[in-house]
């Protein structure tokens, strides 16, 4: 193969890729907020349960025993 040849290969296989990977993903964000005004947030997870999961456990993580998370919002953005 020529080295003309060689860089069109290459080109052709970097465009490709970026092509690739650039596809439009949705990802799953929740923010969830207890009683006592502490928070749990996730971003860019792929389902809807995942997200709400992670928000609800960084909310617990963070507020008293005593006091009760839920979600707030959940969002599938691009």
């Amino acid at each position: 193969m020529t080295p003309t040849g060689r860089t069109g290969l290459s080109a052709l296989v970097l465009v490709t890729a970026f092509a690739l990977s650039n596809t439009s993903a949705l990802a799953w964000g929740c923010t969830a907020v207890s009683e006592e005004g502490t928070y749990g947030y996730s971003y860019s997870y792929d389902n809807e349960g995942a997200a709400r999961e992670r928000a609800l456990n960084e909310c617990a993580n963070r507020t008293s025993t005593d006091s009760v998370c839920e979600i707030v919002e959940c969002d599938e953005d691009e």
